[in-house]
């Protein structure tokens, strides 16, 4: 099962800090930040939390859903 896709390492990058810094701000390991970066892992709900406190964006914006399905896509048809 491959994880969601997610905007860590941008925003990781446009804060200009290392791995291991993250890491240590929202008590993980560095590992683990590196395997999120690469959609490798997804975060609890807990650490997604703290990841986005520490940027100070909401969850969404870190952590977009692309898998919400529209409508149409679940064949769902309105008013026919």
């Amino acid at each position: 099962m491959q994880s969601l896709p997610n905007n860590l390492l941008f925003f990781r990058q446009q804060a200009n800090i290392s791995q291991d810094k993250l890491a240590e701000a929202v008590d993980c390991s560095r590992r683990t930040i590196g395997y999120i970066e690469k959609g490798m892992h997804d975060p609890s709900v807990q650490m997604a939390y703290r990841i986005a406190n520490y940027f100070q964006v909401a969850l969404p914006v870190l952590f977009p859903d692309l898998n919400e399905n529209t409508d149409e896509q679940k064949g769902i048809r309105h008013g026919t």
